[in-house]
Formats: C-alpha cells, structure tokens, sequence
C-alpha cells in the first residue's frame, strides 16, 4: 500500500527520526536543503521509471550520502584519486575534475551547498 509522501512530510520524517541536520548540533545524515535536492531527484526518478517508491529513510541514508563538495566526497571514497587530482590541480580545476570522476562512478545530485551521491557503487 501506498500514500504519496509531500515535500514537508518527506523533510520532517527526517527531522524526527534524528536523520536531518537542522543546525542544533544534532547531527544528521541531510542537511535541509540536501533533503530538497534528494526530493526533487526521487520525485524525478518515480516519472522517469513511471513507478512509485518505496519511502525508506533508513535506506535513503544508506545508499545516499551529503557532502560539502566533491573533493569531501572523493577524499572520503577514495584516497588515491583525490590524491592524485589535487596534486596535479589548482583547487578549482581539482574541484571540477573530482566533480566528474564522482559522475563517472555513481549518481551525483548537486545542490548549493552541496552534493548528495549514491554511495552504493
């Protein structure tokens, strides 16, 4: 059985299982405005596949991770290549290349402030 889950309802589920980072200090796994990006890109996959989704937000926070730019999320994911691209790069170009590594791995989902990838590739 399925409901249709809005916006805010999609964010404060988040916000109530301890899983959105509101600036307290709490913690989380999404900022607010990373919860936005992950909506619209959920809302977006459920129109492409023409199905709708199962609403997991323990599975959302396993398979989606937040960072604050590429060059967190690479440095994190693997070592190695950030190594290699920041050491070769001034940190624009490095911020951009590592950009594209992660397109090349998985799915990214930009966002200001941010980006959210799939961790699971």
């Amino acid at each position: 059985m399925y409901t249709t889950t809005t916006r805010n309802e999609f964010i404060d589920t988040f916000i109530t299982m301890g899983r959105a980072n509101t600036g307290d200090g709490s913690g989380g796994n999404f900022t607010i405005e990373g919860l936005h990006a992950l909506f619209d890109y959920l809302e977006q996959w459920e129109d492409d596949v023409g199905e709708p989704m199962e609403f997991d937000p323990i599975a959302l926070c396993c398979q989606f991770s937040e960072y604050k730019s590429a060059a967190e999320a690479v440095a994190e994911i693997n070592p190695d290549v950030y190594r290699d691209v920041v050491d070769n790069n001034d940190s624009e170009t490095a911020e951009e290349n590592l950009l594209d590594w992660l397109h090349d791995e998985t799915i990214v989902i930009a966002f200001d402030g941010g980006i959210i990838i799939d961790s699971e590739f």
